[in-house]
């Protein structure tokens, strides 16, 4: 029995536009609502993004902002897992003399600080994201002569590279080789690679949300395409990994959806909704 859905964002319920069908989604979650099955949105992405795209659904779903380390439910937030100041430090520290290549980005809800020789970040890629949700982003850089001025003046909540696809899985592997005991590096796609506390990962943060509630893993229903969603998928009793998604996660689901850009995840959710076996195609 389906208890409780979580479902990653790009690239698995937004389509190729970073968009979803509202009108769509409302049918949906009001059958949801009436059951009493709560919707979580599980992302990489900042909360400040994710309340953007959910605007008029706000105090309706739950947010897993930030790859599971950061929960906001009903405008509060009831848990956030940053990393140290110090730990950030060695990072920018042991990745200065390549600042050029990789793009690290350290924020807050504010700004986003980079170092002023590093290339735009996502500039030049097919990022699935509209126009104006990119240039948003573009508009909280803050370029300086020294990444470690940012900690001294403010209070930075996340960390996370910008790369070449090409260069995303050496990176990924170099970073939990050197900060493996206080650093999960994990990509969510288009040369995205975050940096999160040791043990925090989409599954994790799920896990705290389900503990109050009562509902067990196996009452989970959940969807993703990148790796940012492997322990979700390999967590949860009822995952579904999209068509498009990379073939490690197609390896960990139980189940394949339609792609994102047929909106697989509503339409799996429709079909349990109305009875049906499910909305899977050949996997």
């Amino acid at each position: 029995m389906i208890k409780l859905i979580a479902t990653d964002m790009d690239g698995t319920f937004l389509d190729d536009c970073g968009e979803f069908d509202r009108q769509r989604f409302e049918r949906v979650l009001l059958q949801l609502e009436a059951r009493g099955i709560p919707f979580i949105v599980a992302s990489g992405n900042s909360l400040a993004r994710l309340l953007d795209l959910f605007a008029g659904f706000e105090h309706r779903v739950l947010f897993l902002a930030e790859n599971g380390a950061h929960f906001y439910c009903k405008g509060k937030t009831v848990f956030y897992k940053t990393l140290e100041s110090s730990v950030i430090k060695k990072l920018i520290e042991y990745y200065e003399d390549r600042v050029e290549e990789y793009c690290l980005m350290i924020s807050n809800d504010r700004s986003i600080y980079i170092d002023k020789r590093s290339p735009q970040p996502f500039a030049g890629t097919n990022l699935a994201i509209t126009e104006a949700h990119l240039q948003a982003f573009w508009d909280k850089i803050v370029r300086l002569d020294d990444l470690r001025d940012a900690l001294h003046d403010t209070t930075i909540t996340h960390a996370a590279f910008w790369v070449k696809e090409e260069q995303v899985n050496m990176l990924v592997a170099e970073c939990n080789q050197v900060f493996g005991n206080q650093i999960h590096a994990v990509t969510s796609g288009y040369g995205s690679v975050s940096m999160l506390p040791k043990g925090v990962h989409k599954a994790w943060g799920v896990e705290q949300i389900l503990k109050p509630l009562g509902i067990k893993a196996s009452d989970v229903l959940a969807f993703g395409d990148s790796d940012n969603d492997l322990e979700l998928l390999s967590y949860a009793g009822h995952s579904y990994a999209m068509d498009n998604a990379t073939a490690r996660v197609k390896a960990v689901a139980k189940y394949l959806a339609p792609s994102h850009v047929d909106q697989g995840v509503l339409a799996v959710i429709e079909d349990y909704l109305e009875g049906k076996e499910d909305a899977t195609i050949n996997h």
